[in-house]
C-alpha cells in the first residue's frame, strides 16, 4: 500500500487575515450637528425667556411680599406701594401725576374686566379716606379691604398681559365707557 501524505509537499505561504481599521464615528453626519445646534438654541432661548420673566415679575413679587409682611399697612402706604409697582410697568411720567379718583380709575382699568368690579368695591372707601384729615377713627376694615384690593391688583394686573397701558389710555377708556352708559 502506498502511503498518502496529507501534507502537501510544497508549503503555501499563508498570509494573516487583515482586519480593516475600525470605522470612525467622526465626522458626525450633518443632521446630528443641526439637531445639536437646534437643541442648544432652544435651551438658550428658554433660559433667556425664563430669566426675563423672572426679572419682569420681581417688582410684583416684592410688592406682594411687602403686603404680606405688613398686614396693617396704612391706607396711604398701601396706595403708594401700588403706585410704586405700577410705575415699573407703566409710563412713569403719566402715572406720577395721578392721584385719588383718577388713580383708582387707572388701577381699575388696567385689571382684566372680570376683576374690575371687585377691585372697585374693595378700594373705593380707602380712596375716599385717603385725603381726609388725620381721622383716628379710620376703620380697620377699610385697610383690610384695601389690602385685599391691592393683592388682587398686583396679582392680576401685573405684568400687563397685552400692551403697556398708559394712564391716558386707561382714562380715555373709562370716559368712553361712561359715555356709552348714559
Amino acid at each position: 500500500m502506498q502511503q498518502v501524505n496529507a501534507l502537501p509537499t510544497q508549503t503555501l505561504a499563508i498570509k494573516d487575515i487583515h482586519v480593516p481599521e475600525p470605522i470612525s464615528n467622526f465626522p458626525v453626519a450633518y443632521g446630528w450637528w443641526i439637531l445639536a445646534a437646534l437643541l442648544i438654541s432652544i435651551f438658550v432661548i428658554t433660559f433667556i425667556k425664563l430669566k426675563k420673566l423672572a426679572k419682569q415679575n420681581q417688582v410684583k413679587k416684592q410688592a406682594l411680599q411687602q403686603l404680606k409682611n405688613t398686614p396693617n399697612l396704612p391706607i396711604n402706604d398701601t396706595i403708594m406701594l401700588l403706585k410704586w409697582a405700577a410705575m415699573h410697568y407703566f409710563s412713569r411720567a403719566e402715572l406720577a401725576k395721578l392721584f385719588g379718583h383718577s388713580l383708582q380709575l387707572f388701577f381699575t382699568n388696567t385689571l382684566p374686566i372680570k376683576y374690575q368690579e371687585k377691585f372697585k368695591s374693595l378700594s373705593e372707601q380707602a380712596f375716599l379716606e385717603q385725603y381726609k384729615r388725620d381721622n383716628d377713627q379710620t376703620n380697620e376694615k377699610v385697610d383690610e379691604n384695601l389690602t385685599q384690593a391691592a393683592t388682587l391688583w398686583l396679582t392680576h394686573a401685573l405684568p400687563p398681559k397685552m400692551k403697556k397701558i398708559t394712564a391716558e389710555n386707561a382714562m380715555s377708556d373709562n370716559k368712553t365707557k361712561q359715555g356709552a352708559n348714559t
